[in-house]
């Protein structure tokens, strides 16, 4: 008895391993990112998409005012909403976020104000 549950223990341990290991949808807004990011940012690109390693993307939008992001997950899309809303100053704003995408998503959408937006892709190691 003591003999089955043990390998009934070890069995559920090495199922459970890669749940462990799975990616989620996440999207989060960061105020500092690895310095080969920094280096890959084009200060001319408004939106720009940075994928690291190909395990993480940072998200870079460059806007005059205060902006509202979102995630959304539609059906195997990453859909991604940035809202501007009206600020007090002209000063350039620089918004990083970091996405994580799970194997249920194949697409990324990045929406401008409720319109899709094309972007540039950088991959970095």
């Amino acid at each position: 008895m003591k003999k089955l549950f043990l390998i009934m223990f070890s069995a559920l341990a090495i199922l459970s391993l890669p749940a462990c290991t799975q990616k989620k949808l996440s999207f989060d807004e960061v105020d500092t990112v690895p310095k080969k990011v920094t280096e890959a940012i084009n200060p001319d690109d408004q939106l720009q998409m940075i994928n690291k390693n190909g395990k993480v993307s940072y998200i870079v939008f460059q806007s005059k005012q205060d902006v509202k992001a979102s995630l959304e997950s539609v059906d195997k899309t990453a859909l991604i909403k940035l809202d501007e809303v009206d600020a007090n100053d002209n000063e350039l704003k620089q918004y990083i976020y970091t996405l994580t995408i799970d194997e249920s998503h194949d697409t990324i959408e990045i929406k401008v104000n409720g319109e899709s937006t094309p972007y540039p892709m950088t991959i970095i190691d």
